[in-house]
This record gives C-alpha cells, sequence and structure tokens, in this order.
C-alpha cells in the first residue's frame, strides 16, 4: 500500500513535471526558425534593382542569423496589386512587402500627403522632410499592426504620352487618355480638377492597356517606365516633376515579434543598410533612364510651358486642400510645409 502512494505520488510530480516544462516552452519567444519563411510580396520584377535589393538583403540576413531567418520573395505583382497584398498580409498569407504609396496609405492613410502633386520639389526636400518625420512614421505604423523597416522612393514622376503635352490644354485634348491607379484616390482628383479625362487602371493593367490604346498618357518615374517596359508604347515625355512616387518596405507586426531581439536587430540593420542603397541606385537609374528612353526607345523630351506653370501649380494646391480631414489633418499638412519653407530659407 505504501509503495502504491510513493508510486502515486511519483506519476503526479511527473505530470506536474511536464505541464511545467510545456508552459515553460510556450511562454520563451518564438525564433523565426520554428514558424514559417518570411513571404514578402512586390510590384517590382525580376531583375530589377529594387529586387536585387531585396535579394541581397535577404542573403544578408539569412547569412547573419544562421540561416533562421529565409525570405520566400514573390516579384512581379504576382501576388496582385498592393491592395490584394495588403489583404493577404491582415490574413497571415503574406508576412513583408516592398510598397508605393497605394500600398502604405492602405495601412496608413495619412502617408499619402507624401504624394501630393508639385509638392515637393527636390530629392533635398523629400529627404529633409521625410528624415524629420521618420521617427513619428515608424510609431504610426506601428500602432498599425506594421513594422516600417526602411523608407525609400520611387523617383519623380512625369508625364509620359503619345501626344506632346506643353499646356494643361494639351492634356485636356479629347484625344488624351491618362492612366491613374483605381485606388489613387489623389491622382484621380488632380486630374479631375484639371479637367483631363482618366483611365482607372490597376498597375499590372498597364502594359495591355496601352497596347490596346486604352491608355495613351500616365505619370511614372523614368526607371518604372523601362523596367515595366512601358516605353515602347509611349513617345513623349514632359520635362516636368506631377510628384514624387514614394515606397517603403514593411513586416507585420506579428510576424516581427516572433524573432528573437537579435534576429529583429539583424532584420532592422539590414533594412536600413538596403534601403539607403536601394534610394541612391533609384535616383541614378532614374537619371540613366532618361537616357535610355530618348536614345534606344525614340522618346522626345518636350517642355512644359511657363504660362501653364502658374495655374498647374495652383491645382495642385486646391487637390492638398481637398484631402484635409479626409486622408490627412491640417495640423500635418501645416507640418509638412512648414518643414519645406524652413529648408528652402536654409538655401
Amino acid at each position: 500500500m505504501k509503495n502504491k502512494k510513493i508510486s502515486n505520488k511519483i506519476y503526479v510530480a511527473g505530470i506536474a513535471s511536464a505541464v511545467l516544462i510545456i508552459l515553460g516552452m510556450l511562454c520563451l519567444p518564438i525564433s523565426v526558425s520554428a514558424v514559417e519563411s518570411i513571404k514578402f510580396a512586390t510590384l517590382a520584377p525580376k531583375g530589377s534593382t529594387w529586387m536585387n535589393n531585396f535579394d541581397a538583403m535577404g542573403k544578408e540576413i539569412r547569412a547573419k542569423t544562421d540561416g533562421n531567418i529565409k525570405f520566400r520573395f514573390y516579384a512581379n505583382g504576382v501576388m496582385g496589386d498592393e491592395l490584394d497584398v495588403i489583404s493577404k498580409m491582415r490574413n497571415g498569407l503574406i508576412h513583408a512587402g516592398a510598397m508605393t504609396a497605394t500600398g502604405l496609405g492602405e495601412i496608413k492613410e495619412d502617408v499619402l500627403i507624401f504624394q501630393l502633386p508639385r509638392i515637393f520639389k527636390s530629392y533635398e526636400e523629400l529627404d529633409y522632410v521625410r528624415d524629420f518625420l521618420y521617427e513619428d512614421l515608424q510609431k504610426s505604423f506601428l500602432e498599425a499592426g506594421y513594422v516600417l523597416i526602411g523608407m525609400g522612393d520611387i523617383g519623380f514622376y512625369y508625364i509620359f504620352s503619345n501626344h506632346p503635352i506643353r499646356t494643361i490644354a494639351d492634356l485636356q485634348s479629347p484625344n488624351v487618355k491618362m492612366w491613374a491607379r483605381t485606388s489613387d484616390r489623389i491622382a484621380l482628383e488632380f486630374y479631375k480638377k484639371a479637367k483631363i479625362a482618366t483611365v482607372p487602371r490597376e498597375v499590372t493593367q498597364v502594359l495591355p492597356s496601352l497596347y490596346s490604346g486604352q491608355i495613351n498618357a500616365l505619370t511614372a518615374s523614368p526607371y518604372v517606365i523601362v523596367a515595366l517596359q512601358w516605353g515602347n508604347k509611349l513617345k513623349y515625355m514632359t520635362n516636368l516633376p506631377v510628384n514624387v512616387g514614394v515606397g517603403a518596405t514593411v513586416i507585420t507586426k506579428e510576424k516581427f515579434d516572433q524573432l528573437t531581439s537579435a534576429q529583429q536587430k539583424v532584420l532592422r540593420d539590414a533594412g536600413d543598410k538596403y534601403q539607403s542603397k536601394l534610394i541612391e541606385e533609384i535616383r541614378r537609374d532614374n537619371e540613366k533612364s532618361i537616357e535610355a528612353l530618348t536614345t534606344k526607345a525614340g522618346i522626345k523630351i518636350v517642355e512644359f510651358q511657363n504660362s501653364s506653370l502658374e495655374a498647374w501649380d495652383a491645382i495642385a494646391v486646391e487637390t492638398h486642400n481637398a484631402f484635409v480631414g479626409q486622408i490627412y489633418s491640417q495640423e500635418f499638412l501645416d507640418k509638412i510645409n512648414a518643414l519645406l519653407r524652413e529648408y528652402r530659407e536654409k538655401k
């Protein structure tokens, strides 16, 4: 009888120990080695400067984490447009991605302010404002459930067309079929105020729409035109920056929290390193792309007339004001304009 009681005590103690061990394991930080690879989606095409940098970043992170963090990249928009990717990120099907303002705006809408028409006149202005606000942006994205790995830019957007565009009247011609992203509220409002007919399409639909003639004008950075092979169906580039395309790399907080603190640091450090590298290379690529488009694709550069510039900028300011209280606050718009004045006065 005594031996039976001892046996029961040992049995109970064994179960208790096992339960404690299991509970202890559940309380430990989950390393990414125990979960899936990080699935990363982007519209960037394979072989582009964007994807080359993402690939290099992924390899460096894998090496510095002893193979415990492995990226699986989905390029060329195979996971859908950015709104599709955000939806998949919310459902845990995708963990990270490189986004333009359209995707970023779905996470935190007021970031769209960076893509307002004519708000930035140079990369230096953009850098000054973005660097000043970067910590605030990081906190804002974290509150929305995402970790901001790095911000960059796609380049200044110019008008590319099949008809020479030198004035607002040229844009208002019934022959012009201007592309705008279906989800790009700012571009659609800007074109509406300027009385320019638009053809809403997502990025993945642009090339077939150019071939079919449904679109014959658009705004994009020169490197985007080259990388997405749109240049063969366009004849002119208007030498006037309309706005700047901004982008960023993000990962869901849920996935980020599955990494150890050491792994998180590796990811952040690599993100900073390659995002800075990417900004430099993309800006250089945009300059090279203008040369390639004019010499190889035969695109002619035309000048926007000064007589239309004042009216063009006035329409841009109307557009800025139209979204106060809808996309961003008056306070945020005032803050950016104050920073721009501050920078311009220092020059």
